[in-house]
């Protein structure tokens, strides 16, 4: 294989690596945030916003629309709030297993494998 093909696949694995450090920071903080809110909501919502308005997160407005509608619930309703990130944390935590099945599989179907496979 070339060396700019196996350096175009690097830019690919790299830009997924960035993704899944993302959205692995992010599911740390709203587990963080989710029990935060216990304590102060002005805290939490003050996160919140600054993950609503993040550059990075209009790449996925799914959870985007989902961080809204939790912040939305910050003052009202703390247990709900808690009940939406926890929600919000297995769909990232479903979109990085997505992400580094795809980084894996990217990478194992051009090695070559040599001996007897079974």
């Amino acid at each position: 294989m070339a060396w700019y093909k196996i350096a175009q696949d690097f830019t690919k694995r790299n830009s997924i690596n960035h993704k899944i450090h993302y959205l692995t920071s992010l599911k740390q903080d709203l587990t963080r945030l989710a029990k935060l809110v216990f304590q102060s909501g002005r805290l939490t919502k003050e996160a919140t916003t600054l993950h609503i308005y993040d550059k990075r997160m209009s790449s996925y407005p799914d959870l985007k629309d989902r961080i809204i509608h939790a912040d939305q619930m910050v003052y009202d309703s703390p247990w709900q709030f808690s009940a939406l990130c926890t929600d919000t944390v297995e769909v990232i935590e479903g979109m990085v297993t997505r992400l580094e099945r795809e980084r894996n599989n990217m990478f194992r179907k051009k090695t070559r494998q040599k001996g007897w496979f079974i």
